[in-house]
């Protein structure tokens, strides 16, 4: 019963702490219909390019620190700080999408690690029970922010791409880099969708 009550009280913990981190993140909504002919919000649609790469990169570290606690927790203390290392780099730049997919390469090597270890022989009970609370907290927030950015990404391919066509036929309006800036942001929707694992 004691277990039951134990496991009751960290889902609890976890989904107010969950909850608290995903409605901390900008929401970036997406499928405001614009009406025939309105100006295409290049900046707008930019802007919310560079939140989406803020929740990828989010998401991944979380995702990276839930794994370095279960290594940890097997008595991996050095193959945890090599991903802890990581997980700075990214940290230190997060809107660099190339050191999120870095670090996404990184957590799928830790994972893959993880699932051939023999977690009766390395794990070490009294690390286990702190670092797999910490694990859990951290992957919850992975999955929570994920799962808003992946609609992000939906809605902001589905805005990109129903205003591109205009931006391309105007450039006088919009001005000359309005086209790569919005490929690159379409790029970026397209990338989180496709290449980032999903929780």
């Amino acid at each position: 019963m004691k277990r039951i009550i134990s496991l009751v009280a960290i889902v609890g913990m976890l989904a107010v702490g969950v909850q608290a981190f995903g409605f901390g993140m900008p929401s970036l909504g997406g499928g405001d219909k614009k009406e025939s002919g309105a100006k295409v919000d290049v900046d707008g649609l930019t802007g919310r390019e560079v939140s989406l790469k803020l929740k990828v990169n989010a998401a991944t570290i979380s995702l990276a620190k839930g794994l370095a606690e279960i290594q940890r927790a097997c008595g991996k203390a050095a193959e945890a700080e090599k991903l802890e290392g990581a997980i700075a780099n990214a940290q230190a730049n997060p809107k660099d999408i190339e050191s999120t997919k870095k670090l996404v390469v990184d957590a799928n090597n830790a994972c893959e690690a993880i699932n051939k270890y023999n977690l009766d022989a390395t794990m070490n009970k009294d690390v286990a029970r702190k670092s797999m609370g910490k694990s859990l907290l951290n992957l919850g927030a992975a999955t929570l922010v994920d799962t808003s950015s992946v609609n992000d990404a939906k809605g902001l391919i589905t805005d990109i791409s129903a205003g591109l066509k205009s931006v391309q036929a105007s450039p006088m309006t919009y001005g000359p880099s309005a086209v790569t800036n919005l490929t690159s942001a379409l790029n970026t929707a397209n990338l989180s969708l496709r290449r980032f694992p999903h929780k």
